[in-house]
């Protein structure tokens, strides 16, 4: 009979939801028919309905300082405990987290899965809030160089797979030296950056969009205002998508001379595709 896959995956602003299609489309082509699922809009049993289903379940998350996503934590966590299937992690960065499929291997283990591979992907910087002076760009043509060198290294871990080759990125002590310099002062200040989105009312043009795509439901309606509840996930996705900059991080809006924010890996990306 012939093997398939699932990949659950979160996405922020559209670099996971591209690696997860694109894995997908790589292991199907190699004769393991894969399919990948944003995890905002399958539900627990659905989820584990399709792991059911699959020889292999594959996991997918941008890491924020060398952690996971909340929403991807609180997936895992949700999985039952007795998996007993073999795996693949893998996550997206700008520059580099040391050991950041290691720490999503670590909760899926605790779930009963064994990690057999897993691989971190370079993708452009979606990190576009005016306080964090990071480089970011738009560029169409410097967009595609950028997907194009992470698509022969999809490609690799597509063939490692199928092949059923053993391959770990990143899971060793060096990497989680590395990792743990970004993921320990990141955890400690993590409860403090959970309410620094809001909107600017006199820039808003009450679209709602941000609401809708908000994967925790941190922002929501109040008197016909938009009010956050202060359990923001960190993915940028209201910031960068907000089609007039409403937005403010820290209190600050966007600055428009830096260009406009990161709007998705390819051209006319709908953010809608990754929410419910």
């Amino acid at each position: 009979m012939k093997q398939q896959a699932v990949i659950f995956y979160f996405s922020g602003t559209g670099n996971t939801w591209w690696v997860s299609e694109e894995l997908s489309h790589q292991l199907t082509g190699r004769g393991l028919k894969t399919k990948a699922y944003s995890i905002e809009k399958i539900s627990q049993k659905e989820a584990v309905a399709l792991m059911e289903q699959s020889d292999l379940a594959g996991f997918g998350y941008p890491i924020h300082g060398s952690d996971l996503p909340r929403p991807m934590v609180e997936f895992i966590e949700s999985l039952p405990d007795n998996a007993n299937k073999n795996g693949f992690v893998f996550c997206t960065q700008w520059l580099w987290s040391g050991d950041g499929a290691a720490v999503g291997a670590s909760f899926l283990q605790k779930r009963g899965f064994n990690v057999l591979w897993g691989d971190h992907f370079l993708m452009p910087n979606n990190v576009t809030v005016s306080v964090i002076r990071l480089p970011y760009t738009n560029s169409l043509t410097r967009l595609e160089k950028v997907r194009n060198r992470a698509g022969r290294r999809i490609k690799r871990f597509a063939a490692r797979i199928v092949e059923g080759k053993p391959f770990r990125h990143g899971f060793n002590y060096g990497a989680y030296l590395l990792g743990s310099m970004q993921r320990v002062p990141y955890r400690r200040v993590y409860h403090k950056l959970l309410n620094d989105i809001a909107v600017d009312s006199k820039t808003c043009i009450d679209c709602g969009d941000c609401v809708r795509l908000c994967p925790t439901g941190n922002l929501f309606y109040q008197n016909g205002d938009i009010m956050t509840r202060g359990n923001c996930a960190l993915c940028l996705r209201c910031y960068n998508f907000c089609p007039v900059a409403a937005i403010k991080h820290m209190d600050r809006p966007h600055r428009h001379s830096r260009g406009e924010p990161y709007r998705g890996p390819v051209e006319n990306f709908d953010p809608f595709i990754l929410a419910e």
